[in-house]
């Protein structure tokens, strides 16, 4: 047990806190760069009209962040300004985005609305009329409302333009792509950023091409393209440094050092060593550079610098590090950057002090930083600010095991965030976590509950809040999915089936929120969610790793949900799948593997055995996580037989996303794919023999038209034969990896790669140009070849994301790679069960397989690695 947190000598302080304080809570403390908003939006300082002392007064405070000290002039110069409307909308423009700083939405609400309607006449100034659109958006965005935020950015823009107000028009280009990534129209939102760079880059005055250049970077690091957003930060650099603006160049170069850390946390996250350590060493010296350039930066960088060492492990060049910061510490004046400087030094110093308990500073020490904290949030009235600093307090009682004060003081912050659920997820999870730990499970349960409530309401925009959040996915969001599902299951011995039916549902939420976060998009603005059809034919598993067990239940149509649970840590479960899948993805090891699959038919199927035995189930469908989903069901082995000899099976992440409707009679297929061996990208791809055979073979089964072959298999070529007729079926024979890294999931096409979301763009062309009234959607997608990531337990969304992305019902693809000969067999033999009307998808793969086998391909390396993803029916 670690001493107590001492705060100033007595504990009174900290009661006084609970008591007048109030708290909050969030995804952590906001980068040192760009806010936590869609696009950076400036202070309203042009003053066109008549400007007043009061008026300039609360923009000089809003630029130092005195946001209450500028809301309260602002009033006051409203007072005097009955005669002036143009005037009172500006200043009331102004207002609300000072109570936005300070998260008083209704307040924010009011005063914009007042601002626009003083704006009605067509008179209006377009700059004053630009930038209080740009406001309401900001506030319709924070709201929850994309759609709304969308169309008030593009009338914002427009004003922008009318204006000649260059920024203004970049920025609102800028939020309007954002915009539009969180309601799933990539291809637009890279429209738009394109048309952000060719404007930045016809500038001839060097500022404003540095600082355009500048915020697309950001722009393209918060929607996932860290490569083009490095690229272009360079570019804005090096125009920086060429026209010789300092200050511009050290805040390029900060986020620089931004880009690269998000490159870091990728490559951490995927498993590649070498370029993650790269990244890391040109984030420091981006960061070493920008507090040499600019010293009025210095503290950001360092402080960013700091949290890059801290999350790295790196402990001594941290306490270096923080030597040099620590004085700066002491000089801070209260603002709005400040507090958060302080917060993001204390996050990254809390991270140093789990991993070595001897390292300086003490716990008690940062304890009191957050209180300090604490009192300067209260002098600037900033609920938001105090509200990170209280939740930072009350987790470091949590980390010190101090659970009924930290309880308090995250209750204290929950009670200052209101209705912030970007702020409230993460204290609602703290809450449920210290609850737990004093015995609470119904208390637990509510807080974990409200967090995924919380988090379902934000997802959407926690992607673009902070672009990391796609790479720590698993540290700070799913978590508190796996936590709830494993109170639910422990808070009796046999679950009833109310807490079955949530179970369902949160493994349901996971599901759909990876592969949200795969995407970087909304999926429910990308396609339709529908409640799932009831399949009598088919019985669904929806097997969860929690920490201390493998949970497993089974629905059956028009039954009751049945518990299964095998009581194993989750350590040893991920081992055992782990040296599963390297088993099976070689032929050497063929015992080994069958000693697996049986394990793994013992933790999912032997428990259901007599229940499953009372229907004619022909299709088992199966929900997986994890490790889970780089296994073959099918090959699941029970001593005596695999399970592919009693069931079709299928994977369907998010069961609603995959509607199970009944397949066409017939498929008009799309055939293509490349047989020569290429090194694109570093990667090799050797020969493909058996190309010509397949495509040939199915192209008369299914009575397709002639296929695209070899040096007509580019990405050009594709687009232009989708865009000429509504297939419903494409199969594609090439190489291609699957990857939980939405850039590295590619197909191979003739000297060149195309990404998972240029393919799904390439097959929505064909869907965009519907001229007969048919049903949209690509029933079938078929990547022969292919297969998923080595070592990456998140691959198989990468199948699901090329469905989603593409509009298609179902994916069928290879865990590992196929052997050529039989998987061309296996192909053909696919298309001819698929002429029979009276079977499906999943019953057509189901006989594929059977059929290599009894041609003697029995070693579950060569039949097992296919997979339906998707509607199976």
């Amino acid at each position: 047990m670690l001493p107590r947190i001492q705060l100033r000598g007595s504990r009174l302080l900290l009661f006084a806190l609970l008591i007048c304080f109030g708290c909050l809570s969030a995804l952590g403390i906001p980068a040192l760069s760009a806010p936590p908003i869609p696009a950076p939006v400036g202070v309203q300082t042009a003053l066109p009209l008549s400007n007043t002392s009061l008026l300039q007064q609360g923009i000089d405070r809003y630029e130092a962040q005195q946001y209450f000290e500028a809301i309260a002039l602002w009033q006051q110069a409203l007072s005097q300004l009955h005669e002036q409307p143009q005037v009172q909308a500006f200043t009331l423009s102004n207002l609300s985005l000072a109570y936005q700083q300070l998260g008083r939405w209704s307040e924010s609400e009011i005063a914009i609305n007042q601002s626009l309607a003083l704006l009605q006449d067509e008179l209006a100034p377009p700059d004053i009329l630009a930038k209080a659109l740009n406001t309401q958006a900001r506030l319709q965005w924070f709201q929850g409302q994309p759609e709304t935020a969308l169309e008030t950015w593009r009338r914002s823009t427009v004003a922008y333009q009318r204006a000649g107000d260059f920024s203004g028009t970049l920025m609102g280009l800028i939020n309007q792509a954002k915009a539009l990534q969180s309601l799933g129209f990539s291809v637009q939102a890279e429209a738009l950023l394109n048309q952000v760079q060719q404007g930045a880059r016809s500038q001839s005055d060097p500022k404003l091409k540095v600082t355009g250049l500048q915020s697309l970077g950001v722009a393209l690091r918060r929607v996932g393209k860290l490569k083009e957003s490095l690229t272009v930060l360079q570019e804005s650099s090096q125009v920086a440094i060429d026209a010789d603006l300092a200050a511009l160049h050290g805040s390029t170069l900060l986020e620089t050092g931004n880009t690269e850390t998000a490159l870091w946390n990728k490559a951490i996250a995927i498993g590649q060593t070498m370029q993650a350590q790269s990244h890391r060493q040109a984030a420091i010296v981006a960061y070493q550079q920008a507090a040499i350039v600019a010293p009025s930066i210095q503290l950001q960088a360092q402080l960013n610098h700091l949290s890059l060492e801290a999350e790295a492990g790196q402990t001594a060049a941290a306490t270096l590090l923080w030597r040099s910061i620590l004085p700066q510490f002491t000089q801070l004046q209260p603002s709005h950057s400040h507090i958060y400087a302080q917060l993001n030094g204390i996050k990254s110093l809390t991270i140093l002090q789990e991993r070595d308990r001897t390292f300086q500073p003490s716990w008690a020490s940062l304890a009191q930083l957050a209180v300090t904290a604490i009192q300067d949030a209260r002098k600037l009235q900033d609920n938001s600010a105090e509200s990170y600093a209280l939740g930072q307090l009350g987790e470091l009682y949590e980390k010190t095991g101090q659970w009924t004060e930290a309880t308090s003081l995250t209750e204290q912050a929950l009670l200052k965030a209101e209705q912030d659920s970007v702020i409230r997820y993460r204290w609602e999870w703290q809450l449920g976590r210290l609850l737990e730990k004093q015995s609470d499970l119904s208390g637990a349960i509510a807080s974990y509950t409200a967090a995924v409530k919380s988090l379902q309401s934000i997802r959407k925009d926690l992607l673009l809040i902070n672009a990391d959040i796609q790479f720590s996915f698993r540290d700070a969001v799913e978590p508190v999915y796996r936590q709830l599902v494993e109170l639910l299951l422990s808070a009796t011995a046999q679950p009833s089936q109310e807490i079955l039916q949530q179970t369902v549902q949160q493994v349901n939420a996971l599901q759909l929120a990876e592969l949200e976060n795969f995407l970087g998009c909304n999926v429910a603005q990308t396609v339709t969610i529908t409640d799932v059809a009831n399949d009598p034919t088919t019985a669904k598993l929806y097997p969860m790793i929690l920490q201390n067990r493998l949970a497993v239940v089974l629905e059956l149509p028009g039954q009751s949900l049945i518990y299964h649970a095998v009581d194993l840590p989750q350590t040893a479960v991920e081992t055992k799948l782990q040296t599963l899948r390297e088993n099976l993805s070689t032929a050497d090891h063929t015992p080994e593997a069958i000693a697996g699959l049986q394990e793994v038919y013992q933790w999912l199927i032997a428990p259901f055995e007599s229940e499953l035995a009372k229907y004619e189930f022909k299709t088992l469908v199966f929900v997986l996580d994890g490790q889970l989903r780089n296994v073959p069901m099918a090959a699941l082995y029970d001593g005596e037989q695999f399970l592919i000899s009693k069931y079709a099976t299928a994977i369907a992440p998010r069961l609603e996303l995959f509607q199970p409707s009944p397949r066409p009679k017939q498929f008009n297929v799309f055939l293509g794919g490349v047989s020569e061996p290429q090194t694109l990208n570093q990667l090799a791809f050797p020969k493909i023999e058996y190309l010509t055979p397949e495509l040939e073979q199915i192209q008369q089964i299914a009575k397709a038209k002639a296929p695209l072959l070899e040096t007509d298999f580019t990405e050009k070529n594709i687009e232009a034969r989708l865009s000429q007729e509504n297939f419903s079926a494409i199969h594609l024979k090439t190489h291609g990896i699957f990857s939980s890294d939405p850039e590295e999931t590619f197909i191979v096409a003739y000297r060149e790669l195309i990404t998972g979301k240029d393919l799904g763009r390439l097959i929505q062309t064909d869907r965009q140009t519907d001229r007969l009234g048919e049903s949209s959607a690509v029933e079938l997608l078929v990547l022969s070849a292919c297969s998923t990531a080595k070592g990456d337990n998140r691959a198989v969304l990468g199948m699901a994301g090329v469905a989603v992305q593409a509009g298609a019902r179902s994916v069928v693809s290879t865990l590992w790679e196929a052997q050529d000969y039989p998987n061309t067999q296996l192909m053909i033999r696919f298309y001819q069960e698929l002429q029979k009307t009276d079977i499906t998808r999943s019953q057509a793969l189901r006989n594929a397989q059977i059929f290599l086998i009894q041609q003697g391909y029995t070693t579950p390396h060569i039949w097992a690695t296919y997979v339906l993803v998707g509607n199976w029916l």
